[in-house]
């Protein structure tokens, strides 16, 4: 999903950065359950590769979360104002 900006991608990068923490899951692990390099879960976490709605969904299953959106377009912001 190219269309989560660079920003979004941060956030979404911290939050499931914190829920492996949280779980105390090994990088290793997570790799090994989803199927992945360390070294591309790394570059994902780290900002150096797009981080997906789907790579996040994944991970934070294994953490025992769920990823939950919101869509709100921009006329509705306003009016919310």
């Amino acid at each position: 999903m190219r269309w989560l900006s660079p920003s979004t991608q941060d956030q979404l990068r911290q939050v499931v950065r914190q829920a492996l923490e949280d779980e105390e899951l090994a990088q290793a692990e997570v790799c090994r359950r989803l199927g992945v390099s360390t070294k591309h879960l790394n570059c994902m976490l780290q900002g150096k590769s797009p981080f997906t709605l789907a790579w996040a969904d994944r991970i934070l299953e294994l953490c025992g979360a769920r990823l939950v959106l919101t869509l709100q377009y921009a006329d509705e912001e306003e009016e919310e104002k």
